[in-house]
């Protein structure tokens, strides 16, 4: 997960790409317990158990997270973003 996730929290993801990077968690569950069937609520809820959240649920908890560390950040160019994006 942290190399399918890597970069996220900093950079704009579309609804699309994200259902593209949920598409290949719960492929991976489907592999990895052995489910043909094509339904993915199978394997979206083996995942689910096994404490893997959505993707798009997890890419939103990890930008706020990053957000608020950038904001709280004491360096110069950190303030200076922040400042421009409106965020101080």
């Amino acid at each position: 997960m942290s190399i399918l996730l890597y970069g996220l929290d900093a950079c704009p993801v579309s609804s699309r790409q994200l259902r593209s990077l949920n598409y290949v968690v719960v492929s991976c569950a489907r592999i990895f317990f052995n489910i043909n069937s094509r339904p993915t609520e199978m394997a979206a809820e083996c995942t689910k158990m096994l404490g893997i959240s959505d993707i798009a649920e997890t890419v939103a908890v990890r930008r706020e997270r990053f957000i608020k560390r950038f904001m709280s950040n004491s360096s110069a160019v950190c303030k200076i973003c922040c400042a421009k994006s409106g965020h101080l």
